[in-house]
């Protein structure tokens, strides 16, 4: 037997205006549940490209004390050169130190003008090859001999040797803890979306009881009686997921850019790939919830 699946279509839209109260409540739930997983997502991706920009930017700085002796510097400079994590180790002068502070602040030049003399000290800048091996790195330095002859606090070597210690692992906290809340929320909206469908459901199968009951007398088939409850739950998802797609792709071309611009110091970024990878992701996630909703309910209120 031939299906007819327009005439699935149109009974799911039929029960939809029939019942638009509860329709509408279904939809606004899923509409706020799906857009909370989009704005999750969305943030989880630009915050991994800032940690990562970050990680890609972490380096370790090795204050030298004035007069210390070149040899000693060089000696240090060729003993972290010679670890297997390190990738490379630069010299900055005092001189070249100070230059790049004045090019950093040259657009307020009273902080400029509060430095009678250089107070900055030279150092070995470290560059890394595995950034997450930042700590282990450090602590090879500060346990060498050649450090602690030029360290320009030997007596509080910690101080002497930088490396933006704890950053990356508040970053890291941070994101850990939103990604925490944003599943709590998304787990009890999922939650009330079912149920709003599972009413809704409900609602129709009681407006229809009458002709359920035809429908079993001659013979329909029970995939023939629910399929447009099932129909019904997935244009309620649909309509909710089109709406979180809407907002979400409002959100990326007019809240993305102009965070971009007010912090220009982070790679603030969200890629028309991404977006059409989390639209898809919202449909899917959508469609679920709706099939999910609707089969939990004709399963206890639809007895066939």
């Amino acid at each position: 037997m031939a299906i007819n699946v327009g005439y699935f279509v149109k009974e799911a839209v039929t029960n939809f205006h029939r019942n638009w109260v509860m329709s509408l409540g279904a939809v606004i739930t899923i509409y706020l549940s799906l857009l909370l997983v989009g704005v999750s997502l969305a943030v989880g991706s630009i915050m991994g490209d800032i940690i990562r920009d970050f990680e890609e930017r972490v380096s370790i700085q090795v204050f030298i004390k004035d007069g210390a002796a070149t040899e000693d510097v060089k000696a240090l400079q060729a003993f972290i050169s010679g670890q297997e994590l390190v990738k490379s180790v630069g010299y900055t002068s005092k001189e070249e130190a100070v230059e790049k502070f004045r090019e950093q602040w040259a657009a307020s030049p009273e902080i400029l003008e509060q430095l009678p003399h250089n107070p900055l000290p030279a150092s070995l800048d470290v560059e890394l090859v595995d950034t997450r091996q930042v700590e282990t790195v450090a602590d090879t330095i500060k346990a060498s001999e050649l450090f602690l002859s030029v360290a320009e606090r030997p007596e509080e070597p910690e101080r002497s040797v930088s490396f933006g210690e704890g950053m990356i692992e508040r970053l890291f906290a941070f994101t850990g803890m939103m990604r925490i809340a944003s599943t709590v929320f998304i787990v009890l909206l999922t939650a009330v979306s079912l149920i709003f469908i599972n009413n809704t459901i409900r609602l129709a199968i009681y407006a229809r009881r009458k002709e359920i009951g035809i429908m079993r007398l001659v013979g329909a088939s029970n995939w023939f009686i629910r399929t447009p409850f099932l129909l019904e739950g997935v244009l309620q998802s649909i309509i909710g997921a089109a709406l979180a797609i809407a907002t979400l792709t409002a959100m990326k071309f007019l809240l993305i850019p102009q965070l971009g611009d007010m912090l220009r110091f982070l790679p603030i970024a969200f890629s028309t790939a991404a977006m059409v990878q989390l639209s898809l992701i919202v449909v899917v996630a959508g469609i679920v919830i709706g099939l999910l909703g609707s089969g939990l309910a004709l399963r206890r209120y639809l007895k066939i």
